[in-house]
């Protein structure tokens, strides 16, 4: 690397920023840039709506009547066989109160 202004032979240089060539005749080279480079912009996009749940579950969307409170949506809830020759488990989980309800037999 040379100086851009006398063209001579750049040599290192210890300063309190680090190390970089410098000219030997004293030339300033151009300015080196030690600002950060991290990019700092405001979030564009508008916040979300909070709705307040009133303890009830928002997944409870199927009809089914809770034998414990008597609240009439719940959630569906699927467990996948194990083994082939199982069947798949349903349960009911009450929108209110969280009671579960294991239904016999197959659902379709």
């Amino acid at each position: 690397m040379f100086c851009k202004t006398c063209g001579s032979l750049l040599r290192p240089k210890t300063t309190p920023y680090g190390k970089w060539m410098a000219c030997p005749n004293g030339h300033s080279q151009p300015k080196l840039n030690q600002e950060d480079t991290k990019l700092q912009t405001k979030n564009t996009n508008e916040g979300k709506l909070l709705e307040v749940n009133l303890g009830e579950n928002p997944l409870s969307v199927h009809d089914h009547i809770c034998p414990r409170c008597g609240h009439n949506k719940a959630e569906l809830i699927e467990i996948s066989a194990n083994y082939s020759d199982e069947d798949n488990i349903y349960r009911m989980k009450c929108g209110k109160c969280s009671f579960v309800v294991q239904l016999e037999g197959k659902t379709t």
